[in-house]
This record gives C-alpha cells, sequence and structure tokens, in this order.
C-alpha cells in the first residue's frame, strides 16, 4: 500500500495547522483548503518518517527553537505561487503612461512586495527599461515570504514552455535562450537583472524598507487575509509609498474603507493623499 494514502486529517488537526500558517504567515485558510494543506504536507510526513500530521505539528513546535528550517518549508508549501509577465495587463499600462511623462534622468523605486518567482518584477523592469532607458537611475525591489520561490526569482530562469503573458518584442529584447542543457528555458538578461533586486519578507512583521516608493504592487496576496490582517498589511505598505506615490492591489482585491490616506484612481489603481 502507497504509505502517502495511510494519512488522514482530523479536525484538530487542521485547525492546529491553520493557526500556525496564520500565525506565522497571516494566512487565513476556510475550510474548503483542508485537502489542500492535507495534500501539500503529505509527502513531508513521509520524508521524515512520521505516522500522523500530530506529529508533523510537534515537529514544526520544536523547530521553532531549533531552526531547521522545517517552519519555513512548511510555508512555502501552503503559500500559493501562480504568477506570469504582465499579469493583469491594465496596471503595466497605468504604469507605462505615467513613466513616459516622468523625466528620464528622475529617480523611480518600486516595489513587488509578493513577488513569487519574480514575472511580475521583471514585467516592471521591462516597462521602466522600455520608458526610461537601462541607464536611468530606477530600482525594482521584490520580496516575497517564501524562499524556495525567491530563489527562483533570483535566478531568472524560466522554461519556454510556461512563459505566459509577454510580448514577443520584449522577449527578444531583455531574454537569452539557452543553450544545450538549459536549450528549453530563457533568461532574463543580465543588464535587466542588475536592476532588480529581491529579498525575503513578511508582510506583517519583517522590518520595513528604509527608502519611500513611488509605486507598490502587492496583487493576489490580500485575498488570502481576513479583514484585520488586511488592514494591517495596507497600513505598513503605504507608510513605505511616497505621499502622490501609487499603489496597486490585485483587480479582484478591493480596499474600500481600509485605509483613508488612499484615494481610488480607477479600479484597482490607488494613490497616497495627504
Amino acid at each position: 500500500m502507497n504509505k502517502l494514502a495511510i494519512f488522514q486529517l482530523s479536525d484538530q488537526e487542521f485547525n492546529k495547522l491553520r493557526q500556525l500558517i496564520h500565525k506565522k504567515a497571516g494566512i487565513s485558510m476556510s475550510d474548503a483548503k483542508r485537502s489542500l494543506v492535507a495534500g501539500r504536507l503529505r509527502k513531508r510526513l513521509v520524508a521524515l518518517d512520521l505516522s500522523s500530521y500530530d506529529e508533523y505539528i510537534t515537529f514544526l513546535k520544536k523547530d521553532e527553537q531549533a531552526g531547521t528550517g522545517e517552519i519555513q518549508r512548511f510555508i512555502d508549501l501552503l503559500t500559493t505561487n501562480e504568477t506570469w509577465f504582465f499579469r493583469e495587463e491594465r496596471h503595466f499600462e497605468f504604469l507605462k503612461n505615467h513613466i513616459k511623462a516622468l523625466p528620464i534622468s528622475k529617480e523611480v523605486k518600486i516595489w513587488s512586495a509578493a513577488s513569487s518567482s519574480g514575472e511580475e518584477a521583471y514585467s516592471i523592469a521591462m516597462t521602466l527599461a522600455e520608458e526610461m532607458g537601462l541607464s536611468s537611475p530606477w530600482q525594482i525591489f521584490g520580496t516575497d515570504i517564501s524562499s524556495e520561490i525567491l530563489a527562483k526569482a533570483k535566478k531568472g530562469v524560466y522554461m519556454k514552455s510556461k512563459i505566459r503573458g509577454l510580448p514577443p518584442t520584449l522577449k527578444k529584447k531583455y531574454m537569452l535562450n539557452g543553450v544545450r542543457t538549459y536549450e528549453d528555458y530563457l533568461a532574463i538578461a543580465p543588464e535587466l537583472k542588475r536592476k532588480t533586486q529581491f529579498k525575503q519578507f513578511n508582510l506583517f512583521d519583517s522590518p520595513l524598507p528604509t527608502v519611500k516608493f513611488d509605486f507598490i504592487f502587492c496583487r493576489n496576496v490580500l485575498i488570502y487575509f481576513n479583514q484585520e490582517d488586511k488592514q494591517k498589511v495596507i497600513h505598513r505598505l503605504v507608510s513605505c509609498l511616497k505621499t502622490g506615490g501609487y499603489f496597486f492591489p490585485g483587480h479582484s482585491e478591493s480596499l474600500h474603507g481600509l485605509y483613508d490616506k488612499l484615494k481610488t484612481v480607477e479600479p484597482s489603481v490607488y494613490q497616497k493623499i495627504n
């Protein structure tokens, strides 16, 4: 019998696991996520030679003191990282039109606060490279809670078959074809990577950047938080936004009533006001 098939996630175990992921990452897991949690953690039970999810919970509690890295692996497994280049294209049109009006010499800093495997940050970088040139003083700062997914972002290498949303002209201009064992891959050009920095960051409690940003993207992550946690994250992020700067949540994420210093400019685009 396949060992993976013998594990059953009890109500009590599920509640303990969702309390832990909320404590560590702010993610609220509904009852509908039970099978997802069970499925994603099942292989860890086998790898660690544990006989139940309860034993895994005990192991995670010990890791909080021992620091073996299992808590981070737990977070990595339960955070969703689906993304693609130029996702929700209207935001990039807004960014492009706004950047066009700026002097090329103006310093521009943009934060991709839930950058996942890097497609969003590199899409922003391509937009600025097109409008301001690579020699202009702009910088992209990408963060995510998952160390595993950030390693992919830093590497900037993507399977050709999985690239979505990237216009052919930009692909040709800012990506390099892999050779030999990497012939099925494309890599972000070094000159674009130099304008993009990635760092692990927890939206709830990591020390905030000391710089102020002109634009902050935090898209398709707020939907995983309850209202109170959502408000906390928005207040933290917007404190790092310049007055007059723009905040982009996902198209399905409304910030209505969460922060009185944000005004709606157009659907899913907000501006920080005094």
